[in-house]
C-alpha cells in the first residue's frame, strides 16, 4: 500500500472513532501497551502507536514479515498485515530542482531537503506461529497501586513544572508559566487525576523554552487536540487507564472538521504530541544523570 493510501487510511480511521466514540476516541488505545517491534525492542512512534494499538490484538509486539521469517517464526496462513508510515529527511537531486531552489543551491551549495515518505507492512505477535507474545492486554484496573501512584507522580515531578493545587479548575496558565490543579481527593480516581495532569503537563511543554509549539501559531482547539493525543501517549507509557474530560466535547467539532479537511493537521497533531511526550520522558533521563 502507498503512504498516501496509508494516510488516508488513518485519517478515515481517526474520523471514524470520534465519530463512533466522541469525546472518549482515544481511549481505545491506552489498554494494549505501547506498540514495540519484537526484534528492536524500540516503540513505533507517532500516528504509528496509535494506528498498531487500535487494531485490536492483545499482543503489543509487531515486526516485518521478514523480522519474523528470519527469527524463524511463521505468519499464521490467511493473516492480514497492517500498514505503517516513516518518514526521513532526504537531499533532493539537482536535476530535480526548479529555477528558485536552483539559484540558491548554486549560491549556497546546499541542496534542499524534502520528506521521504514509505509504508512498510507489519505482522502482530499474535499472527505468528509458535511465538510467545511478551506482553497482552491485562484487565482494566479499577485502582492504582501505591506503587504505581509514586512512579507516575515521580514521573510528574521529574518534569519540573510548577504545579500549584487548589481550586475546581485542571488548566495551564501561559502568562504564569504554570499549572493549576484541583487536589486529587476531587477526583473520582487517581488515574482520573494524573489523566488530566498528563494533559494539561502536555499544554505545559508547548512554551519557548520547551518544544515551542506557540510558534506554529495553533487554533485554541487544534493545541487541545495535541494535548489530547500527549495525554493519551504518556497514559499508554505509564499505565493510567484514560478518562474522558467534559470540556474536551466543544472541541470534538473543530477536531473532525480539521482532520477532515487535511490529512496535514492529522499528521502534525500525531507529530507534535510525540514531540511534548519526547520532551517529557527526556526530562526524566536529566533528572537520574543529576542525581547520579
Amino acid at each position: 500500500m502507498k503512504s498516501n493510501e496509508v494516510f488516508k487510511k488513518m485519517q478515515k480511521e481517526i474520523l471514524e472513532l470520534m465519530k463512533t466514540e466522541g469525546q472518549d476516541w482515544t481511549k481505545s488505545w491506552i489498554g494494549v501497551g505501547v506498540p514495540t517491534n519484537f526484534t528492536s525492542r524500540k516503540a513505533y512512534r507517532g500516528i504509528n502507536q496509535w494506528w498498531l494499538a487500535i487494531q485490536g490484538y492483545k499482543s503489543n509486539e509487531w515486526g516485518t514479515y521478514k523480522q519474523w521469517s528470519e527469527k524463524g517464526y511463521q505468519v499464521k496462513k490467511g493473516s492480514k498485515s497492517t500498514p505503517i508510515i516513516f518518514s526521513s529527511m532526504q537531499k533532493k537531486k539537482e536535476s530535480w530542482l526548479k529555477d528558485e531552489e536552483l539559484a540558491r543551491y548554486k549560491a549556497t551549495g546546499e541542496l534542499p531537503s524534502y520528506f521521504y515518505w514509505k509504508s512498510w507492512n507489519v505482522f502482530n505477535a499474535d499472527q505468528i506461529e509458535g511465538y510467545t507474545p511478551n506482553k497482552e492486554v491485562k484487565d482494566a484496573k479499577k485502582e492504582l497501586t501505591i506503587e504505581e501512584v509514586n512512579a507516575i507522580q515521580s514521573f510528574i515531578d521529574n518534569t519540573g513544572a510548577n504545579i500549584v493545587v487548589g481550586g475546581d479548575v485542571a488548566c495551564y496558565i501561559p502568562s504564569q508559566d504554570e499549572i493549576n490543579m484541583p487536589h486529587i481527593k476531587q477526583f473520582f480516581s487517581d488515574s482520573e487525576y494524573f489523566a488530566v495532569t498528563l494533559h494539561e503537563l502536555t499544554h505545559w511543554t508547548k512554551h519557548e523554552s520547551r518544544t515551542n509549539r506557540d510558534a506554529k501559531d495553533l487554533s485554541y482547539a487544534e493545541e487541545e487536540l495535541v494535548a489530547e493525543i500527549g495525554s493519551a501517549f504518556l497514559s499508554q507509557l505509564l499505565g493510567v487507564e484514560k478518562s474522558v474530560r467534559p470540556c474536551h466535547a466543544k472541541y470534538l467539532n473543530n477536531w473532525i472538521e480539521a482532520i477532515a479537511d487535511s490529512e496535514k493537521a492529522m499528521i502534525q497533531a500525531f507529530s507534535m504530541a510525540q514531540k511534548a511526550v519526547d520532551f517529557l520522558t527526556n526530562l526524566q533521563e536529566k533528572k537520574k544523570e543529576k542525581a547520579a
